[in-house]
């Protein structure tokens, strides 16, 4: 009963670590389906680079940038 109980432990954990798992991401900002900007945003959780990237949104007078992850 112990061994299958320090494995679900195991397994619960690692679960767990995979969901808040960081990994590499990018930011591309378009203007008229055109790339206009790039950014490597390095490690991020998905939240954090989700907002990193929609702080690069900008209304420059005459064009919208929309920003997306990759």
């Amino acid at each position: 009963m112990k061994k299958v109980t320090y494995t679900a432990i195991v397994v619960l954990i690692s679960i767990i670590s995979f969901v808040s798992c960081k990994k590499e991401s990018q930011c591309h900002c378009t203007f008229n389906n055109n790339v206009v900007f790039s950014k490597d945003l390095g490690n991020q959780t998905k939240s954090n680079a989700a907002a990193l990237c929609n702080s690069y949104d900008s209304t420059v007078p005459g064009e919208v940038w929309t920003c997306t992850v990759y």
